[in-house]
């Protein structure tokens, strides 16, 4: 009985560290990929605000008034900047889906820690991404109007879109917390 006894504790001490010991794996993997997603959105949006920045230039200097012209000229910006964006925010994409690849993490376990506030710093990142676009969206269309607009925002859309999925992969419920943010607003 001694030895069976002596045995069951010697194992139980055993598979608690085995079992413990992805935890801290699983934790590092999380917290090197939210903290390289962080880094990649930031990039990505100070490059949008950039692009937004060029046009919020453009649409202010747009009157009722402007000639078509002048109009033709800012929608040929404008549609450039966009693209721009577009581009990059694939880029982004690009990344985080090779990110996510590269650390994979162990799911036959189940054992999963997530970095609470480098997930709300992703999600607050993300928050201010997608305002910062849909006020360029609609300083353009409050002064060229929709029409000009539709051929590129399909693809701008598309591609926020493809960045969110996978960025939902690196971080779950990412969606759902940047959601709540923008509900609040």
């Amino acid at each position: 009985m001694k030895t069976s006894f002596t045995s069951l504790i010697a194992l139980s001490g055993f598979f608690a560290g085995v079992f413990s010991a992805p935890t801290v794996e699983v934790a590092g993997i999380e917290k090197r990929q939210t903290s390289s997603a962080i880094s990649i959105v930031s990039s990505l949006y100070a490059t949008v605000q950039q692009h937004t920045g060029a046009i919020n230039s453009t649409t202010s200097t747009l009157t009722s008034s402007s000639s078509a012209a002048e109009k033709a000229a800012a929608q040929a910006s404008i549609q450039s900047a966009i693209s721009s964006i577009t581009t990059a925010v694939q880029g982004s994409t690009s990344q985080i889906h090779t990110l996510a690849k590269s650390n994979k993490r162990d799911v036959s376990t189940g054992l999963e820690v997530r970095q609470a506030a480098d997930t709300n710093e992703l999600a607050a990142l993300v928050e201010d991404l997608l305002l910062d676009i849909s006020g360029a969206l609609n300083n353009i269309i409050a002064t060229l109007g929709l029409t000009g607009l539709l051929n590129f925002l399909t693809p701008l859309v598309g591609s926020l879109s493809n960045l969110l999925l996978a960025l939902e992969v690196v971080v779950n419920n990412l969606l759902a917390i940047v959601q709540a943010l923008l509900d609040g607003l």
